[in-house]
């Protein structure tokens, strides 16, 4: 693999069970201004949303 190249991880959406790869579709979450990390793609075959790593709630400061 060279550097900078991504590896492919597999996911299967619990909607209707198809399994696709994040090198094959587009994060619906990319950096927005309130990024925490999430990782969200919409299934290619279903098209809802498949939550990978969900959006973190900040918690307030005292």
């Amino acid at each position: 693999m060279a550097l900078g190249q991504k590896k492919a991880k597999y996911y299967r959406c619990e909607n209707c069970g198809f399994e696709f790869s994040n090198l094959d579709v587009t994060r619906v979450c990319s950096n927005c201004f309130a990024c925490t990390g999430c990782e969200i793609y919409n299934c290619p075959s279903c098209e809802k949303e498949v939550v990978v790593k969900p959006m973190q709630q900040n918690l307030p400061s005292k």
